[in-house]
Order: structure tokens, then C-alpha cells, then sequence
């Protein structure tokens, strides 16, 4: 089994351009593809090559995908510019898929990417932007055994926690229930905290308590951590509808699932609708949550 040396991103946003950095850093010699001009110029100022062009990355050992939805992903793997049509043949690279999506989707990509020589793993990932830029990301892997040994060395730039969850499909399941855990307890903290505010107890005083008691969650058992991620996806109201759609988009995956192992999710449809219809209100108390408070 060769070693991965070249590595191809395709999507470089929030999470895909900390994530490209790492592995640059770690050796790995790093393509970037995004349409975003301003983008490949950060890029290529640091002296990573850029391209616009997903057939670029085609001779890559491994080709990163991180795309925001369906479309981008089916457009840019199998369209008439796409990956399948550029890999050279006998090149055997593999696709990670690291955006969040259905099993389902990974499997309409599975036959046309083996046809073109490719082979395909899931690895979406937890943590976000602070675990990016930090390198402290949770990667969850779905493949085959040999493919994913050969992967873990360039995963390991990128995250701490590495998990080979099983077949093709089951990393995105294992990543869908964690968001879904994860948005309703961003949402709920967000109240959380603006509750103790209003009767005088500052969230960094709140946490504590929590980090020891049963309440505690990912935001509650550090403030100052919990905070830092409110600010990075959202560091203003402004900025709040862009991470707004990436965690509705999240709900609407979960109960996707559900529908597809007939459970009726009924908690899961009412924080879904909840945030569905969150006006200014949410984005407000959001963008509150990752402001340091003073103390009562």
C-alpha cells in the first residue's frame, strides 16, 4: 500500500481552509480548489497552488471533498467537469468524503468513482472551526479496512481522535446524530446562558457548576471555550445566517435518517422547526453567547 502525498481540498471555507493548513504543515503536499478568488489568493500568497478547477485535483493520492450540500458535491464529483471524467488512468486515488450528507448520497457516488478508479471513504468530522485551526478535530471514518490505514496519516494532521465507525455510510450516521446533539445543545446553551444573565450569574461563574454536574455539554464545561465556538461561526448577527443554514441543514439530515428507519423523532421535528423559524431573536442571543459577560 503506498503512502498519500499529495493531497487535493476541494472546498476550502471555514472548516476546509484551518483544515488544509494543518495538512500542509504536516507535510503533505497541498492543493486547494475553490471558486472563491480571495480565497486561492490566501492561499497561494502562502505558496499552497490553487485552482478553480476540480479536474486539477484529479491526479492527487487523496482528494479531500468538503462542499456545502448534495448539488455541489454530485456537480463537482461526477459532472461533465468533475472529478470521475479527470483521473488518469490507472491512478487509484482516494475521495474523502468530508462533508455531511446521507448514506444514500455516498452510495449514487460509490459505482461512477470505481468506474473512474477512485475509491471512496466517509470522514466527516466534529470539532469545528477551533478544532480546525487547532488540529483537534474528531474524525469519523466509514470504508474499507486497508483504505482507511491509508488515510490515517494525512487524518492525523487534521484531528486527535480518529474513528473507523465501519462500512461506507456509518461515519455519516455516527456525524449526523452528533450535529443533531450538538445544534440543540448550541441553541439551548444560548437561552442557557442569557437565563442566568438576566437574574445576575455570569455564564463564566454558571460553568463551573456545570463541568460538574449533569448539565455540563461541550459548551458548558469550559465558558471561555464555549464562547470562542459561539464567536467563530458567528462572530455577528451579520454573519449568523450563513451558520444558521449549515445547522438547519444539519436537523433536516437527522430527520432524514428518521424517516428512513420509519422512527417518529418527535423532539427532534420541534428543535428542527425551532430553528427553522429562529428570526433575529436566536440570531441575537447567538451572537450574546460568545460575548464575555461581566461578573454579577
Amino acid at each position: 500500500m503506498e503512502s498519500i502525498k499529495t493531497v487535493a481540498f476541494i472546498g476550502a471555507g471555514n472548516m476546509g481552509a484551518p483544515m488544509a493548513r494543518r495538512a500542509w504543515r504536516g507535510g503533505f503536499d497541498v492543493m486547494v480548489c475553490d471558486i472563491s478568488p480571495a480565497t486561492r489568493e490566501s492561499f497561494s500568497r502562502e505558496g499552497i497552488p490553487t485552482t478553480a478547477d476540480v479536474a486539477d485535483c484529479a491526479a492527487a493520492d487523496a482528494i479531500i471533498v468538503l462542499l456545502a450540500n448534495d448539488a455541489q458535491i454530485t456537480d463537482a464529483l461526477l459532472g461533465e467537469r468533475g472529478l470521475a471524467n479527470a483521473i488518469p488512468p490507472g491512478h487509484r486515488p482516494v475521495v474523502c468524503m468530508m462533508s455531511t450528507t446521507l448514506p444514500d448520497t455516498l452510495r449514487t457516488l460509490e459505482a461512477p468513482l470505481a468506474a473512474a478508479g477512485a475509491r471512496l471513504i466517509d470522514a466527516p468530522v466534529s470539532g469545528g472551526i477551533v478544532g480546525a485551526r487547532d488540529g483537534t478535530l474528531t474524525l469519523m471514518l466509514g470504508g474499507s479496512r486497508a483504505d482507511i490505514q491509508q488515510v490515517r496519516p494525512l487524518m492525523s494532521t487534521m484531528g486527535k481522535r480518529i474513528f473507523h465507525c465501519g462500512a461506507l455510510g456509518s461515519a455519516e450516521v455516527a456525524k449526523i446524530i452528533n450535529n443533531m446533539l450538538c445544534v440543540t445543545n448550541m441553541f439551548l446553551t444560548a437561552e442557557a446562558i442569557e437565563l442566568a444573565q438576566a437574574h445576575g450569574v455570569a455564564f463564566e461563574d454558571l460553568a463551573p457548576i456545570l463541568a460538574v454536574s449533569t448539565g455540563m455539554n461541550f459548551l458548558t464545561a469550559d465558558a471561555a471555550v464555549g464562547r470562542a465556538q459561539y464567536r467563530a461561526w458567528a462572530p455577528s448577527e451579520d454573519a449568523y445566517p450563513a451558520i444558521h443554514r449549515i445547522v438547519s441543514k444539519d436537523l433536516h439530515l437527522a430527520l432524514a435518517l428518521g424517516d428512513l428507519a420509519s422512527l417518529d423523532l418527535g423532539l427532534l421535528k420541534q428543535v428542527s422547526s425551532y430553528v427553522d423559524d429562529g428570526g433575529p431573536t436566536a440570531a441575537a442571543r447567538w451572537t450574546h453567547a460568545g460575548q464575555a459577560s461581566r461578573r454579577a
